[in-house]
């Protein structure tokens, strides 16, 4: 399996997050919101926004590299390409990495539901 984040796989334009924000779907979690879109394309696509509330740039780091671990890790979990935006909650910081490994499996088995029937 490919456990490489490669560039195809970053959502980094404006645009984007704008247009996910605005006609995506959200699944709420114990430890973040997950924001998707079916895609049609050939991969599935991240990005990550963690607000200043989290902390320092040394605690937000450390949270986009969890999620996007996550991500990178559970590429084979995801059966159709979809674009996806995590946005983590207050408790995130806490979280030991069964819950969140957990947490994240559960949402892309909903989200790959609901984007199949679609």
């Amino acid at each position: 399996m490919d456990e490489t984040f490669r560039p195809r796989e970053r959502i980094k334009k404006r645009n984007d997050f704008q247009g996910l924000y605005a006609d995506g779907t959200r699944y709420k979690g114990k430890y973040f919101v997950l924001i998707y879109q079916a895609r049609h394309s050939d991969c599935s696509r991240l990005g990550v926004v963690v607000s200043k509330k989290h902390g320092n740039a040394v605690h937000r780091n450390r949270i986009k590299r969890l999620l996007r671990t996550l991500f990178r890790t559970n590429k084979d979990l995801l059966q159709s390409p979809v674009d996806l935006v995590l946005i983590p909650k207050k408790g995130i910081r806490t979280a030991e990495w069964i819950s969140l490994r957990n947490d994240y499996r559960r949402a892309i088995e909903s989200i790959q539901a609901t984007v199949v029937t679609k």
